[in-house]
């Protein structure tokens, strides 16, 4: 076995479908989807076997039936191509991983973001997934927010007031900073999808953290932030949007 519970025909199943993304070849359909006919014809395999394999992927909500013998790769079976390709796993195609970092592009709204960036971002998964011991397969990919459980390892809540929110990310995983530098933007953008936020006069996006309850006092950490001048940035170092947040934060609690 690949990883875990896929094999070999999972893999050529998630490849041939990622190859067939924005294809020509099926111009006849509004989706990107491939036939089980066609995809027999070029891996070579019997149509009972490709479909017995079709249907196993359709349980680990890697791929998607259409219509009648018509499948489409989801986000999650992209997410997992990634993640197998960055492992080393054989019987890959770089173009094949390419195509999976456009459509995770697409669906989870990075057009903004290089594909470095993104390739960065999933790195840290495939590190917190091997820590955690999750099969691939039964990871969250349904969004960008979703993913960072793999990444932040613990409760954000715990992150000591005096460490930056890119030191509690490089210790939980064992990784040096310059490795999280490479793909703060992402992980900042994600930040502000999960967690809730304010927007400044100026018109910058900052995602809060509150620690304690109402019994005791209230301690705000500002987790990341979207900046219309320095764009996404884990933490805040700038003066005039903490003065900005400060006297929102007063008059909300005056």
């Amino acid at each position: 076995m690949i990883s875990s519970c896929l094999d070999t025909y999972h893999i050529m199943i998630l490849q041939i479908l990622m190859l067939m993304y924005k294809s020509h070849l099926l111009f006849s359909y509004d989706k990107n989807t491939a036939s089980l006919y066609h995809m027999a014809k070029i891996l070579n395999i019997s149509i009972a076997t490709l479909y017995r394999k079709s249907l196993e992927l359709i349980d680990m909500g890697l791929i998607d039936k259409i219509d009648k013998g018509h499948y489409i790769i989801t986000t999650k079976g992209a997410l997992v191509l990634a993640l197998l390709y960055l492992r080393g796993v054989s019987g890959i195609s770089n173009d094949a991983f390419r195509l999976a970092i456009g459509k995770l592009k697409e669906d989870w709204d990075l057009a903004e973001f290089s594909d470095d960036e993104i390739i960065s971002y999933i790195s840290l998964i495939n590190k917190g997934i091997a820590q955690t011991k999750i099969r691939s397969v039964n990871i969250c990919a349904q969004s960008l927010s979703c993913t960072l459980h793999y990444i932040l390892q613990r409760p954000l809540h715990i992150i000591d007031n005096n460490k930056s929110i890119m030191n509690f990310i490089a210790e939980n995983l064992g990784l040096p900073i310059d490795e999280i530098k490479a793909t703060e933007r992402v992980i900042a953008k994600a930040l502000l999808e999960y967690l809730p936020t304010i927007t400044l006069r100026d018109g910058c996006k900052v995602a809060l953290l509150l620690k304690g309850d109402q019994s005791r006092k209230v301690t705000i950490v500002k987790v990341a932030m979207k900046c219309k001048i320095h764009g996404y940035k884990l933490g805040i170092d700038c003066p005039i949007a903490n003065s900005l947040i400060s006297r929102i934060l007063t008059n909300e609690h005056a």
